[in-house]
């Protein structure tokens, strides 16, 4: 057979480099496989991370030392990777490939759902009186910061996407209902961060495609979210 690749690699990762080559985005490789259920284990700082794909296969994680962010910046990786079709993974593993590849889109979609989060949590734990569109300013200029000033997306990363080309992207595939069954997961660990102020905390988490919380107040700022940020680009 002419003009053909065969390879003994991970079939996902070999049909990603096969198909980057007319990828829009530059080509750079992503982890998109569906995710079904993720289990989760915080040990003061030390995590188990067990990855449940929807084809069966199943990831398993160790990190012994202590991440300079949060435990509930995890999580928002996690709502990312269950939303499907995002760049979430902050290993980039690919068929059990950790590949040395970029992940900077993989965190703007976390610290995304996380700064959104972040807010909301606050709103409702401390009663905070923001004027929504102050607020959704203060997210705005956050992602800016991240993605040109802290990451240099718009520079070092393949896609060379900007600030604005980012934004868009997100609310262009992000799934509002997703989003919104996980909040109470989110919003429980934040309030024990919040709470002890520290990370010197146990906790386990499960979470799943079947997540199925639903709240108003949740679902309303989520989509008000959406529209105002959308109308600044």
């Amino acid at each position: 057979m002419k003009n053909n690749l065969t390879s003994n690699i991970d079939k996902e990762l070999l049909r990603q480099i096969k198909n980057s080559l007319f990828d829009p985005d530059g080509g750079h490789i992503k982890n998109l496989k569906e995710v079904k259920e993720i289990d989760w284990e915080w040990n003061k700082g030390k995590t188990i991370t067990t990855i449940t794909y929807a084809d069966g296969e199943v990831d398993r994680r160790t990190n012994d030392e202590t991440p300079p962010t949060a435990a509930s910046h995890d999580v928002a990786h996690f709502i990312v990777a269950l939303n499907g079709n995002m760049e979430w993974d902050y290993l980039q593993n690919v068929g059990g490939q950790k590949l040395h590849v970029i992940n900077h889109i993989a965190e703007y979609n976390a610290v995304m759902v996380e700064t959104l989060f972040w807010y909301l949590c606050g709103s409702i734990q401390w009663g905070n009186q923001i004027p929504f569109e102050e607020q959704m300013q203060k997210v705005f200029d956050h992602m800016k910061w991240f993605a040109e000033d802290y990451y240099f997306i718009s520079k070092n990363h393949p896609s060379k996407k900007t600030y604005d080309q980012l934004l868009k992207d997100f609310f262009e595939v992000v799934d509002l209902d997703k989003m919104m069954h996980c909040f109470q997961i989110f919003y429980e660990l934040w309030c024990i961060e919040q709470s002890l102020g520290n990370s010197e905390f146990d906790i386990k988490i499960n979470m799943g495609s079947d997540l199925d919380f639903y709240d108003e107040r949740v679902y309303s700022y989520l989509y008000k979210s959406k529209k105002f940020l959308q109308s600044l680009l």
